[in-house]
């Protein structure tokens, strides 16, 4: 058996079979590089992009200022709710210098605070005002979110006109 091996197999063979592959590999990269696609030189590319300018600042609407009235069982002078703010206006968020103003479940400095609004946003007031802890609260909820909804004090609210 081992004699059969040797005369199938000699190094004719074998290097003849080295020689075969190295031909059919030549003729397989010949046959790629001559098919490969035509490449036209290419002209100086520009990029296409369009600016978009930022959007300016939502007008805010001159607030009444508020009229202290004494109270004569009171010792500290209560300040009327704003006026300027009614159920159903548009109001934003200002006067935090960037801290944002922390919705609450319910009015009141010690309940929970369910949401942070960010300077500049923009609510709808859906109820108030509500005098508690010394401060006018209104119900603010997201325009564009049914989820995000909170009281919020009135000092940091002013009415805007078309958000």
């Amino acid at each position: 058996m081992y004699q059969s091996f040797r005369n199938t197999f000699n190094i004719r063979v074998i290097f003849g079979a080295i020689l075969f592959a190295m031909i059919v590999f030549a003729l397989f990269l010949g046959i790629l590089w001559t098919a490969r696609g035509k490449t036209n030189p290419s002209a100086p590319v520009t990029a296409l992009f369009s600016i978009i300018e930022a959007p300016t600042g939502t007008p805010i609407t001159p607030a009444n200022a508020p009229t202290p009235t004494s109270h004569p069982n009171s010792t500290r002078e209560a300040v009327s709710p704003g006026i300027a703010i009614n159920i159903g206006d548009f109001v934003q968020v200002s006067g935090t210098g960037g801290d944002g103003l922390r919705l609450h479940v319910t009015p009141g400095v010690s309940s929970d605070v369910d949401y942070v609004a960010i300077e500049s946003e923009v609510f709808i007031i859906k109820d108030g005002p509500v005098d508690s802890d010394g401060y006018f609260w209104w119900l603010l909820r997201d325009p564009y979110s049914e989820k995000t909804l909170g009281w919020g004090v009135a000092d940091y609210l002013n009415v805007v006109q078309n958000p």
